[in-house]
């Protein structure tokens, strides 16, 4: 056996081939010192896809997804030094989240594409926890909320909002958290024009504004201002002889118009055409055309308006007043002549509206009689009467008036006619009552 075993080494392979094992075991021995065997950590930048998870209506709320993950890798030392960041792809896959119940991914191994001989044996961290919500849409309409205050009668009408509703697209929590969707509009700036631009403002249940980011819009407000005035008219001819306008009523005291602030802010009032009354001897009803200035128009009212007029016939009343109540004028100024009224009181009708007949004061009538045609003797004339607003003569009245001269005496005996003696008259006042028609409204 001992020569087999000799025999066996003296062969020149053998030899070779355990020379050859012998330096391999030497080498590794060797590299195993200088360059051994290790492992290294590698922080890298950790890439994701979470943009897919809007093809499913869902957002990342919140998650615990770090910027870089830690490998651990292994190999030679020197292989290990050579090894950067920049030599591995991770990646956290979002693809396979279908609803908002899923909240753990999981970090593959990263792949490795250097060119080193080394093993990838791990990674930290392994799991993430994330926090998803739906993405839903919702669609508001848009409500205006008032400040300010308008002028006395206006108003703005035909209130639009340009678009007059919102569609939102956001955190299904944050959706639901808004109760109404506004835009503020001070009704002073609404005299400026007939449209104005305003953000919209987002509020929850407690009136406390909600931001959106996204939801940073701008919403036309387009109106039409209106401003409430007074009707009128005025009459304009005369009723039949005998008869008078008592009153008349319109069938609406104000109208709404509308146009441009500029327009309108002068307005305080719009004239129907005018009431003819010409001949009328009874009550009627007449539609009036109403007179708008130019680029005015008239706010939900028809073009005319109703007058109802109240015709009533005069009164007519017997009267009495003493001759101290008409003054004589337009006699001799010289003094010469003495004139007199031979009648001690006149009597005459009268008409006018039962009303103002019943309250007339007798002593607030005056007459005037002109004696300038007539000479000594005694005489028939006409007389004018100057009666309260209202109240007319229902014919002519006359007195006779005598003239004669004046005796002249150095100690005058006053006689009981010395008070109706005017010797120098005053001139008759403007009587501007006598020829005026009845009031109107």
């Amino acid at each position: 056996m001992n020569r087999r075993f000799n025999h066996f080494f003296e062969n020149d392979i053998v030899i070779r081939i355990i020379s050859v094992l012998i330096a391999i075991l030497l080498w590794f021995i060797v590299l195993d010192h200088q360059n051994p065997i290790t492992e290294r950590t590698v922080s890298i930048p950790l890439r994701t896809n979470k943009e897919v998870l809007k093809n499913n209506n869902i957002s990342l709320v919140s998650s615990n997804v770090p910027n870089t993950v830690d490998v651990v890798i292994r190999g030679r030392q020197q292989r290990l030094d050579r090894v950067s960041s920049n030599d591995f792809l991770a990646f956290l896959d979002f693809s396979p989240i279908e609803d908002v119940n899923d909240t753990e991914l999981g970090i593959s191994l990263p792949e490795y594409i250097g060119e080193q001989d080394i093993v990838v044996l791990d990674v930290n961290p392994k799991v993430v926890k994330v926090n998803l919500e739906n993405i839903v849409r919702r669609e508001f309409p848009i409500d205006i909320k008032w400040v300010g205050e308008f002028p006395n009668g206006y108003e703005a009408v035909n209130v639009k909002t340009n678009p007059n509703t919102i569609i939102l697209e956001e955190l299904e929590s944050l959706v639901n958290s808004i109760s109404s969707v506004t835009v503020t509009v001070d009704r002073q700036q609404l005299l400026e024009g007939n449209s104005i631009n305003k953000r919209i403002e987002m509020f929850n249940e407690s009136g406390r504004n909600i931001s959106i980011p996204g939801a940073n819009i701008q919403v036309n407000v387009a109106y039409t201002l209106t401003k409430t005035v007074n009707a009128t008219t005025t009459i304009t001819g005369k009723p039949k002889d005998d008869y008078y306008v008592k009153d008349y009523t319109l069938s609406q005291n104000t109208v709404r118009i509308m146009g441009d602030y500029n327009l309108i802010k002068d307005i305080t009032e719009v004239k129907a055409e005018q009431l003819n009354v010409s001949n009328a001897e009874a009550s009627f009803q007449k539609e009036l055309l109403l007179q708008l200035p130019e680029d005015v128009q008239l706010y939900k009212t028809d073009s005319t308006i109703t007058a109802q007029v109240n015709i009533q016939q005069f009164s007519h009343r017997m009267i009495s007043i003493p001759k101290a109540s008409i003054t004589i004028f337009g006699g001799d100024v010289t003094g010469k002549m003495i004139y007199r009224i031979l009648e001690d009181d006149i009597a005459f009708s009268v008409k006018g509206p039962g009303e103002i007949l019943d309250s007339l004061d007798i002593r607030a009538i005056r007459g005037f009689a002109d004696v300038s045609g007539i000479n000594e003797g005694t005489a028939t004339i006409e007389i004018r009467i100057s009666l309260p607003s209202g109240i007319y003569m229902d014919d002519t009245v006359s007195v006779t008036v005598e003239a004669e001269e004046a005796v002249l005496a150095i100690t005058p005996t006053p006689t009981p006619d010395a008070e109706e003696t005017n010797p120098s008259p005053s001139p008759v006042p403007e009587d501007d009552n006598r020829e005026s028609g009845p009031s109107t409204p």
